[in-house]
């Protein structure tokens, strides 16, 4: 097993709506949230003085305002520096008729966040107020350097803070919200910038929805902050508001783009719209891109918008030619031993470094961290990406020693070192994850919301699964489990044949990207596939189509079905062709550990125990020790209370955490058992010298009838593909048998 498929609900009943259970598995169960995540009106909007800070920062700026000070917002190079910057200049330029300034820093020369060369600069200008947004939240000796100076500081921020803040007259971040269950809890920078200018002036900032929630929304999702709660409401709204029109730049870019601007798609957004908006902040100036969210005159506007998409063609190439070098770099490296990849180039430009960071994540699933190293000052910015498993801040949080310095969220961070201490990080890196992750951890791990049968795919299907969205991080489009089905015809097609067009059964068609390499084996049998249903639109016609995520054939047993619930995890082996070689390349992986295994045939006994000395194989009598990682049905257990007594056994000597099983076992091991237990019941009327008709009063006669009915109730649960129902079995059995 190199790979898992974790179920998240399973359906047995057709008459059960979806909707329910898809909305149930995102957290949405009362009747008020099904609301508000079905029809995310402004409404449900959080109120913006929850925010701790947010009292002393109108406060000030309604004085600075007054007072007719300079204010200044300093933002940050990408796109949700850029679109908070944007967002607040034009608020403050409706709300006050005044033209504030602003700054936004290099990424080469000034680096991310406040830094004190640039405060001299700006100090130079008479500016009376700053207010930072997407950034601030650690600038302590910069917001010292600023009161010294005389010049006010409000920071709006939504990074992860330090233990302490800075100092200054206001600091705004959802972090700081003691209250549960907070609404606006994963804004990101551009949000909390909407959440000030909906503190200064809600009346406006409603007037003013299509021209403020189209950017909130390009920089949320820019920023892959989730898309639930408050984020999804702002993305949502701004969505349908961006044919509007109201902002000049974001129109022309939606043009040049060739997108249309009545169907634009949060995917749209986070791969086809952002990506020109962050490349003018990676390899050129972020100010082009904020000139584009601000500006009015439509010809230079459309000058900047072409001039966005060739940076970004630029970036594209030298984004590549890192990715190229990373991968040769990769082959020397253990990535077994190491657990994550941690490169260094002086050639690698550092504000591409994070795409390919990404890139490498997605295809090694290990936490990537890339330096571009500066050989000038002796120093390296890198960044990182990480696994789901992974909070990678707190991770550098614990590697801050060796860190010049570092910020950013759970996935991902930024964060800058000395190049002579990249191998001492590596160490202390590593020394972190082994700490606190699991081999089980870097396993390639997909999310099944749940099965479904391809008969049910139908256009009204598909137009229900509409009320999802805007799809993204935390609200991902639906992905369903289609069990055993038969490719009817497949072909290659797009650049490099990389992608398959498939013909599967009731005249639906798939669409496989990047999966072209793997025509023969999809060919070769029938195949599970993880889906989402769509409608493909092309040339005036509209087909049915699933979009593939992943697939396995119906053989393979390299990728496992993993149900989750109650703190047991349940991976489906079961039915394997080769029962023992299956059972062999569980034991070989290093991710397993130490296993249990549970096999009630001598000969296998004694063959196992011979090739996997590592491993501890037992039978009906057994002892089980603190050390095993994983329990292991070889063998198909005679009755509830026999699987039940292995199980607990395991479970009571286990330390705290998820209880793993994994079920091996197949359709034949009914057979061995029923003739076990039918040669017992010859076995005790011969040594007892009668018939069996005689025998039939005995004790010991219906004793063993009923082990078998028994039996028979059992396997007919443990063998039912739904693997949820076995696990409320188990969690309710004992306070059931209790009840007895």
């Amino acid at each position: 097993m190199n790979k898992i498929w974790k179920m998240l609900s399973y359906q047995e009943n057709e008459s059960i709506g979806f909707l329910e259970k898809l909305m149930a598995e995102r957290g949405i169960k009362s009747q008020e949230e099904k609301e508000i995540y079905l029809n995310s009106d402004l409404e449900y909007l959080s109120d913006p003085f929850l925010l701790p800070g947010m009292d002393k920062a109108v406060k000030r700026i309604e004085k600075a305002v007054a007072n007719r000070e300079k204010i200044l917002i300093y933002g940050d190079y990408d796109v949700d520096g850029i679109t908070s910057t944007s967002l607040l200049y034009r608020f403050f330029d409706s709300a006050y008729n005044i033209k504030i300034d602003y700054f936004l820093p290099d990424r080469i020369k000034d680096g991310y966040g406040l830094n004190i060369n640039s405060l001299k600069e700006i100090s130079a200008k008479e500016i009376d107020l700053i207010i930072t947004v997407d950034c601030g939240i650690t600038a302590f000796e910069e917001a010292n350097y600023l009161k010294e100076i005389g010049i006010d500081l409000i920071i709006t921020d939504h990074h992860t803070p330090s233990e302490k803040l800075p100092t200054a007259a206001a600091v705004i971040n959802h972090h700081l919200v003691q209250k549960e269950n907070y609404f606006a809890e994963e804004i990101a920078g551009v949000g909390t910038a909407f959440k000030l200018a909906q503190a200064l002036s809600p009346e406006l900032v409603k007037k003013m929805g299509s021209e403020l929630l189209p950017i909130a929304a390009l920089g949320t999702v820019a920023d892959i902050a989730p898309l639930k709660d408050e984020n999804r409401i702002l993305v949502k709204n701004g969505l349908k508001l961006i044919e509007e029109d109201k902002v000049s730049g974001l129109k022309i870019l939606i043009e040049e783009l060739k997108l249309d601007k009545t169907k634009i798609s949060a995917g749209q957004i986070g791969y086809i719209i952002a990506p020109p908006l962050n490349a003018a902040g990676r390899i050129h100036d972020a100010e082009e891109a904020l000139k584009l969210l601000i500006g009015e005159d439509k010809a230079k506007l459309r000058e900047i918008a072409k001039k966005l998409i060739g940076i970004n063609k630029q970036r594209q190439q030298q984004e590549e030619r890192i990715y190229q070098a990373a991968e040769k770099k990769i082959k020397n490296i253990d990535l077994e031993n190491e657990k994550s990849i941690i490169l260094a180039d002086s050639d690698w430009h550092p504000g591409i470094i994070g795409i390919v960071a990404s890139r490498l994540l997605e295809k090694y699933n290990l936490p990537v961290i890339l330096f571009a190293v500066d050989q000038e000052s002796n120093t390296a910015k890198g960044s990182a990406r990480s696994i789901s498993a992974l909070n990678i801040y707190q991770a550098l949080k614990y590697c801050q020693s060796e860190l010049l310095n570092f910020g950013g969220h759970k996935a991902a961070a930024g964060l800058s070192i000395k190049v002579d201490k990249i191998n001492k990080f590596k160490n202390v890196f590593k020394e972190y994850l082994l700490k606190n992750l699991e081999t089980e951890d870097f396993l390639k791990s997909k999310k099944v919301d749940i099965n479904l049968d391809l008969a049910r795919v139908n256009k009204e299907f598909i137009q229900n699964l509409e009320k999802f969205r805007p799809f993204g991080i935390a609200n991902p489009a639906p992905k369903f489990l289609f069990r055993n089905l038969k490719c009817n015809r497949c072909y290659q097609m797009g650049k490099e044949n990389k992608h398959l067009k498939i013909y599967l059964e009731n005249g639906i068609q798939a669409v496989a990207f990047n999966l072209g390499d793997q025509m023969e084996e999809i060919s070769a049998s029938n195949v599970d596939l993880i889906a989402q249903p769509e409608i493909n639109r092309w040339r005036g016609q509209e087909n049915i189509q699933l979009k593939v995520d992943d697939y396995r054939s119906q053989n393979d047993t390299s990728t496992a079905l993993v149900f989750e619930e109650n703190n047991y995890l349940f991976y489906d082996c079961r039915n394997t062709e080769d029962k023992r070689g299956t059972l062999k390349s569980l034991l070989s992986k290093k991710w397993l550990g130490k296993g249990a295994v549970y096999v009630n045939h001598k000969k296998e006994n004694r063959y196992f125990t011979q090739n996997c000395p590592e491993h501890y194989f037992f039978g009906n009598q057994f002892e089980l020790q603190a050390d095993f990682s994983h329990l292991i049905f070889y063998s198909l257990p005679f009755s509830w209370e026999h699987f039940y007594e292995i199980l607990q056994k395991f479970k009571n000597n286990m330390e705290a955490g998820f209880v793993k099983i994994i079920l091996v076992f197949s359709e034949s091991d009914i057979k061995y058992n029923t003739k076990l237990i039918e040669h017992l019941k010859q076995k005790e009327i011969a040594a007892n010298n009668e018939n069996e008709l005689d025998f039939k009063g005995s004790v010991r006669y219906n004793k063993l009838s009923r082990r078998m009915e028994n039996f028979m109730v059992f396997k007919d649960l443990i063998f039912k593909e739904n693997l949820f129902d076995l696990i409320a079995n188990v969690s309710n059995f004992k306070e059931d048998k209790n009840e007895s």
